[in-house]
């Protein structure tokens, strides 16, 4: 087994089945993909608000260095093994009516707790909202979450280039978690010369521009990874193939080869490849596609909306270098 694993569970957990997990030496934590998004009693367990598209039940996130300690800090679940911590913050439905708000208050819990618990450097952040594009221009969820975050990050320090990997995805639950994996070391980003980084967009994209990086280079128990970012149909800063799935699911594919080519991989070590899609109906055409390239038990696809309108897939890997 890898040092570093996110692995699907293909069959219908019950709760008893995240608890025997949580036990076992070397789990971090399980993500759930039950359509909840609400906090739960106790640590480890991270209900994603996504539902799957198939029998996926869990993401087990395995680093095997010992069994995690686990707490809850200022509404923080937090999780840590080793050099590694996985923590999650939740913001309820109540909270999400002021989304930019919540989201500038649960960034500086999260990022707050971390610092405080000796890991300053989050390197892969995950971002699941509420009707993420909803509303109209500047008022669009999804862009005030942006203003949100950014504020935060400007807190914290932490500056443009310094900005992790991330996922922003809008869930059909209630409520809002963000949960990330940092580090008491610093990684490396990378951007793909095929497009813009995403904190330099134009302001047509709202009054912040998305804070994150392409992918993020982290060497963890003496390996070096590459967490990719939500890879999605763009070049340079423009949505390509408007209602298209397949020419979009080719350039999310190349956006993503280039990426793993520029970090020196190998695209048969991709893993963790979960696949958010917009259109149920895109279902089986997605999964035609991709298979001829991944592994099929490292595709997790699941129901999502992407944060622009016009885009019907994002894809978010692993890769193991």
């Amino acid at each position: 087994m890898s040092i570093f694993v996110q692995e699907y569970i293909s069959s219908r957990a019950a709760a008893s089945d995240v608890g025997e997990l949580l036990n076992q030496d070397g789990v971090l934590a399980v993500v759930g993909y039950t359509g909840d998004c609400l906090e739960p009693a106790a640590p480890g367990y991270i209900p994603s608000g996504l539902s799957p598209f198939g029998q996926t039940a869990l993401e087990v996130i395995r680093y095997p260095f010992g069994r995690a300690e686990r707490g809850i800090t200022d509404r923080c679940h937090w999780n840590v093994i080793g050099d590694l911590i996985c923590a999650a913050t939740w913001i309820s439905p109540a909270e999400c009516l002021d989304v930019e708000a919540a989201t500038e208050q649960a960034y500086d819990r999260i990022l707050g707790v971390a610092e405080q618990l000796g890991f300053a450097f989050p390197f892969r952040i995950w971002n699941l909202l509420p009707q993420i594009n909803q509303g109209a221009g500047d008022q669009e969820i999804y862009k005030r979450f942006c203003s949100g975050r950014m504020r935060a990050f400007t807190r914290h320090g932490m500056a443009a280039a310094e900005y992790p990997a991330a996922s922003a995805v809008g869930h059909h639950a209630d409520g809002a978690v963000i949960y990330l994996l940092a580090a008491a070391k610093p990684s490396r980003n990378l951007e793909n010369p095929l497009q813009m980084p995403a904190y330099t967009y134009p302001r047509e994209y709202g009054p912040c521009s998305p804070s994150f990086a392409r992918a993020t280079r982290i060497e963890l128990g003496g390996k070096d990874f590459l967490f990719i970012s939500g890879t999605a149909s763009i070049l340079g800063h423009s949505t390509q193939a408007p209602d298209d799935i397949v020419s979009q699911l080719e350039v999310t594919q190349a956006n993503i080869a280039q990426l793993v080519a520029q970090a020196g991989g190998s695209g048969d070590k991709l893993s963790a490849l979960r696949v958010y899609l917009r259109h149920p109906e895109h279902l089986d055409v997605a999964r035609a596609l991709l298979e001829r390239t991944y592994a099929a038990g490292h595709l997790n696809f699941v129901h999502a909306d992407i944060c622009r309108q016009q885009l019907l897939v994002e894809i978010e890997a692993l890769v193991e270098l």
